[in-house]
């Protein structure tokens, strides 16, 4: 995941990653454009925390009829990127440079799950991130590390 948020309408209406989020999350500015294509929506955002609902559908089934493993890792991925952001000023750029992602149980369409991060470490050029998907019922569907680069 990368941001440039100093390019959109979000770099320009707040001085921190929070303020964004919230904003976000409120409904005062748009989501970004992957939290439409994999929809994810934030539930909770706090320095350094973030919580996302996330619901896959058909688009996001392989030619098996499962959930491709790419939807857990793409909002795994999200989760962490956004964690990292919000203990950033809005007009720092980032991007994922690592992510490991482990499937412990697979992903049902239609079925809501909560994708929770956490940002662990905070360098000057770098972030490490832990995120989890886990389901309604709180079972823990997948987990993974992501280490993000922060241009400074």
């Amino acid at each position: 995941m990368t941001n440039s948020a100093s390019s959109g309408a979000a770099g320009s209406m707040a001085a921190s990653g929070l303020d964004v989020l919230q904003a976000m999350m409120e409904g005062r500015i748009a989501p970004s454009g992957i939290a439409q294509t994999m929809p994810m929506r934030l539930s909770a955002v706090a320095p350094g925390k973030v919580s996302m609902r996330v619901v896959p559908d058909e688009r996001h089934l392989n030619p098996a009829g499962m959930v491709h493993g790419g939807f857990a890792a793409t909002c795994l991925d999200g989760a962490a990127a956004l964690a990292l952001f919000s203990a950033l000023d809005a007009a720092t750029p980032y991007s994922t440079v690592d992510l490991s992602v482990k499937y412990l149980r697979p992903l049902a369409a239609h079925t809501e799950y909560l994708a929770h991060a956490t940002l662990v470490e905070r360098t000057r050029s770098l972030g490490i991130c832990s995120a989890e998907l886990r389901g309604t019922d709180g079972k823990l569907h997948a987990l993974a590390s992501a280490t993000l680069m922060v241009k400074t």
